[in-house]
């Protein structure tokens, strides 16, 4: 850590009573005796105040990821050199301890000189890795008493002292806002795996906590093809359903579509890519995110790129659809015309050809119709106990292979290519998350 710091307001400014200055002084000739000057001792308000702030350079955006301890600027996701370079230690990763693909480690504690930070560290990279080569993807601020050291976020945010009403000035309105005990909590989503959670005391409206995460892969330096590959070209969107329901058909936001389906098909039908959660472009055989919005909706989708180069996120295809009546309240139909609202004898009907698992819990039942043994690629369809109807629907289609999966289709015009996500997923209502 350095050791030199700039403090931009190191001591609160005491105004004195003026009474010894010319022209505040009593015309008379009796003599008093002049009292000490009573100076007031901080109250907690001015002690907040006067709390220390270092000037550094730092984004205004809080989307971009960045924030300060003390005076060292930091942005997520980041490589642990990065972090030991600047004085902390991440103790575990002294051993020959590995991750695993496109996995994480939530809570771990990385040692710094002026105290400890709780972060998550994540592999980004498509094999296995060593810990002290993998990433830190979240962290956890808080302003605590003892803690020495100072956070500050983007938009010249500083915990302990922004209120609730500077920040929803800096950052917006936020997906999410809600009240627990005495806490008000606000939550920012920029799409998959890239989310900021703020916490705030309920007395004082003063943000106390934020906690950041962001395991989307940094942006590299590498050559982007932006001509639309044959893939994309080729591809040719259904007219209507057929009778395999493992042909991923599905009708979504009034379109058809076969999944995986191009980004491009979506924006063509109306959609809009919202930059700010979206990858701009996507690795040559490896998958990213997109957030695609259209008539007040968000569909949070991975997307998979299997051409050889890295292509932009319109060419790449996206894997997953969802819709349900509580969060993506986007039209959606499948197979046999299965859709939102229908009653779940008549499903049972419609899937009596088809074998499928289910799987209840305490909101309703879960059928699940697999075409791999890894259970990677599925229909899920979600049946509300109290209702007994369709409440939530998700497709989800990957095939390792584009050219096997579309000759084994037989003239089908199937798109596939691997999608391999991290551990944790959207959900439907009724399903809780693996992470």
């Amino acid at each position: 850590m350095k050791k030199n710091v700039l403090l931009l307001s190191l001591i609160m400014a005491v105004s004195l009573c003026a009474c010894s200055q010319p022209g505040n002084q009593t015309d008379t000739n009796t003599e008093t005796e002049e009292e000490p000057v009573q100076v007031p001792e901080e109250t907690e308000e001015e002690q907040e105040e006067s709390q220390k702030k270092y000037d550094v350079e730092i984004s205004e955006k809080l989307s971009d990821f960045q924030f300060a301890v003390n005076e060292t600027v930091y942005q997520l996701p980041s490589r642990l050199e990065e972090w030991e370079n600047t004085g902390w230690e991440y103790k575990r990763a002294a051993g020959e301890e590995t991750l695993d693909s496109e996995s994480f480690l939530e809570g771990e504690i990385l040692e710094g000189e002026e105290g400890s930070l709780t972060v998550d560290v994540v592999n980004l990279e498509g094999e296995k890795k060593p810990l002290n080569k993998c990433y830190v993807g979240g962290v956890s601020l808080e302003n605590k008493k003892d803690d020495q050291q100072v956070y500050q976020l983007p938009g010249n945010i500083l915990l302990g002292s922004a209120t609730l009403d500077q920040v929803t000035d800096a950052y917006g309105s936020p997906t999410d806002q809600y009240e627990e005990k005495d806490c008000i909590y606000l939550t920012y989503e920029f799409g998959i795996y890239k989310q900021a959670d703020l916490v705030f005391d309920m007395e004082e409206e003063i943000l106390q906590k934020a906690e950041l995460k962001n395991y989307r892969q940094p942006e590299e330096e590498e050559a982007v093809s932006k001509e639309k590959p044959d893939h994309v070209k080729n591809y040719k969107a259904p007219g209507a359903f057929s009778e395999d329901i493992t042909d991923f058909i599905v009708r979504y936001g009034g379109d058809f579509y076969k999944i995986p389906a191009p980004v491009s098909q979506f924006t063509e039908n109306g959609w809009e890519i919202n930059q700010e959660g979206s990858d701009s472009s996507v690795k040559a055989g490896r998958h990213g995110y997109v957030t695609l919005e259209k008539d007040g909706q968000t569909l949070y989708a991975v997307v998979n790129n299997y051409e050889n180069q890295r292509v932009t996120v319109e060419n790449s295809f996206v894997t997953n659809v969802h819709g349900d009546f509580d969060v993506t309240k986007v039209p959606i139909e499948i197979y046999r015309g299965i859709t939102l609202g229908m009653g779940e004898e008549t499903v049972k009907t419609l899937l009596e050809e088809n074998e499928y698992q289910t799987e209840k819990n305490e909101e309703g039942t879960l059928y699940y119709i697999y075409t791999d043994k890894e259970q990677q690629n599925y229909t899920k369809i979600f049946v509300d106990k109290d209702l007994n109807l369709v409440r939530g629907i998700e497709l989800s289609n990957s095939p390792e292979d584009i050219e096997t999966d579309r000759e084994s289709s037989a003239g089908d015009d199937r798109e596939s290519v691997k999608a391999s996500v991290m551990s944790g997923s959207d959900t439907l209502p009724g399903e809780e998350s693996e992470e």
